[in-house]
């Protein structure tokens, strides 16, 4: 199963940056480096990896983090293995925006982002 990487935007330029896997992640991956060439500046970023033992604990801890940011008004983003941007809200979105649509080939992530999207409305 590949890693994806979910940025919570906390205040200002403070953001957490967590990669997410079952397996070993690696930060200096160029996933991350595409995703930290949007986050500026980086001194002001928590760089995270995080390891889970299964694609549902994984997909759950997700969802929490999902939920922790909507319920303190903060943005989040969720990126794919590549570093693709796959669904994001902000306090002002009135539902989660998926702008490169679902993804065929992951379809836990998939389910993720389809509930993610239901949840906010």
């Amino acid at each position: 199963m590949p890693p994806v990487y979910f940025v919570q935007h906390l205040a200002g330029h403070d953001e957490r940056l967590l990669g997410m896997d079952t397996g070993r992640i690696d930060l200096a991956h160029p996933a991350v480096c595409r995703i930290l060439a949007d986050l500026q500046p980086l001194d002001r970023i928590d760089l995270r990896a995080c390891r889970f033992d299964c694609q549902a604990s994984l997909a759950q801890a997700l969802h929490r983090r999902i939920r922790d940011a909507e319920d303190a008004a903060q943005g989040w983003r969720m990126f794919d293995e590549h570093g693709v941007l796959r669904c994001k809200r902000f306090p002002g979105d009135a539902q989660v925006i998926v702008p490169h649509g679902l993804p065929r080939d992951d379809e836990w992530l998939r389910l993720l982002m389809v509930t993610a999207a239901e949840a906010s409305g």
